[in-house]
């Protein structure tokens, strides 16, 4: 019996297939046929889909001319856009207790600790570095947190000469001892430290006088003060209590450094 022939199977292949056109639509959503298309003027033609992503392209726009202008703002008044300074936390604050407290107003880009010269340890004061000015700016509302038994002190990092000059001095190195230096300066004060006990503190020393820093704003102690001495003798065993404790924060004590210049 001889086989039989089979035609070959023949699909139309995709790429050749005929392309279906949209139908029209009325303003109700209802198919019409060609003719009734061309006719009926209520008959809306199908619009092209607006392009993706242009409303996003035009709001980031935005955001960058505004971050722009914020910065140049702080830049303006004397700070550094984008930069915080925290201080008085406690000595057992970590980078990541940092980041995670400061990190709920926006993205970081940097956090660097301030450590004390000759043991490395933290001396609770940070410098934050936002990714924005205007999460900077946020941040503020900061000051005044309590981070275990010490309230937090937040505020924007200004950029003058003298406290670029201020802040090499404190924590750099110390600075060397002028000729007829009489005077010391004592810093990582906790705020609640009064005359009475620096002067129960240096006890072996002959004090002067004693100048507190003062907050302008709070009126409150900023945490360090200088201290006058009757004598070299007394300024030198003064100097040589740095890093002893009071009120369980290491005192640092060194020579004052002459606004004259």
């Amino acid at each position: 019996m001889a086989a039989e022939e089979h035609a070959p199977c023949t699909k139309p292949r995709p790429d050749k297939a005929k392309k279906r056109k949209k139908p029209k639509k009325d303003k109700w959503g209802q198919p019409l046929s060609a003719a009734a298309a061309e006719e009926d003027p209520s008959v809306e033609p199908e619009q092209e889909p607006p392009a993706v992503g242009a409303e996003e392209s035009a709001a980031a726009a935005a955001a960058a001319a505004g971050a722009e202008e914020s910065e140049a703002a702080a830049a303006a008044e004397g700070y550094e856009p984008g930069k915080v300074v925290a201080s008085g936390m406690p000595y057992t604050t970590t980078e990541v207790d940092i980041r995670k407290l400061f990190e709920f107003y926006g993205p970081l880009r940097s956090v660097q600790l301030s450590r004390f010269p000759d043991s490395g340890n933290f001396r609770g004061l940070a410098f934050v570095c936002f990714e924005s000015d205007e999460d900077a700016a946020k941040s503020i509302e900061l000051d005044g947190f309590k981070i275990g038994n010490r309230y937090m002190r937040v505020e924007r990092c200004r950029v003058t000469a003298s406290s670029n000059k201020k802040r090499k001095a404190e924590f750099q190195t110390d600075p060397e001892k002028s000729v007829g230096c009489l005077s010391a300066y004592v810093g990582n004060l906790s705020w609640n430290v009064t005359e009475k006990d620096l002067r129960a503190f240096f006890k072996s020393s002959k004090i002067a006088s004693m100048r507190f820093a003062i907050d302008k704003r709070t009126g409150g102690s900023r945490g360090f003060c200088h201290v006058d001495f009757e004598d070299d003798e007394s300024l030198e065993k003064a100097v040589a209590m740095n890093q002893s404790e009071l009120q369980g924060r290491p005192v640092k004590v060194a020579y004052s450094v002459s606004n004259r210049g």
